[in-house]
Formats: C-alpha cells, structure tokens, sequence
C-alpha cells in the first residue's frame, strides 16, 4: 500500500479559507455600517428629546427649527386642553419621526 503525505498544507485549502473569510468580511462590513449610522441618529434623538424636555420646562417655549448633518429637527409647541404640547419633527434621510411632550401649564 502507498502512503500519502498529509502534512502539507494545500494551495486549495488557502483558497478555500480566504473565500470563507472574504464572504463573512462582504456580509458583516455593510451591517457594521449600518449599526453605526442608527447608533448615530440615536444618539441625535436622545439629544434632542431632552432639549424638547427642557424647552417644555420653560414658561414660555419657542417654536424653532435646527438643522444639523442632514438632520431637520423642527419644534413646535401649542397648549392643548390645559396642557403645553411640544413635538419633535425629526427628518432625515427619507425618515420622518414626531415625538410629543405634555407638561402643565403655569397659572
């Protein structure tokens, strides 16, 4: 019987591997950017809400509008039934997002 070397370390099998670690890096590459850029637009929707709550605090709100890396954060403030109402328009990117507030009114 003959014996066949199998120390070696063949050619097919580098390409083999590299093959696998070429797909995995070609699927995880776009959804690690896509992690980024919703990590991104939460961390600007955190922001904003709280500058929404603190607005809302005051005694006399002001409707503004803040652009910022193609970002559209719009505010607007009305007093509803006793009540101040503060929303928050987010556009970006084909998003669009409303958060509202309530808080009392002063009297």
């Amino acid at each position: 019987m003959r014996k066949f070397n199998q120390a070696g370390f063949l050619m097919l099998e580098s390409l083999i591997a590299f093959a696998m670690f070429f797909v995995l890096c070609t699927l995880l590459l776009p959804l690690l950017l896509d992690y980024k850029k919703e990590l991104h637009i939460q961390e600007k929707r955190s922001y904003y809400y709280s500058l929404l709550q603190n607005e809302l605090a005051r005694s006399n709100p002001n409707n503004h509008e803040v652009i910022e890396d193609n970002f559209t954060i719009t505010f607007r403030f009305t007093n509803d039934d006793g009540l101040k109402k503060g929303c928050m328009e987010i556009t970006a990117k084909g998003r669009n997002e409303r958060r509202c507030l309530y808080g009392y009114l002063e009297g």
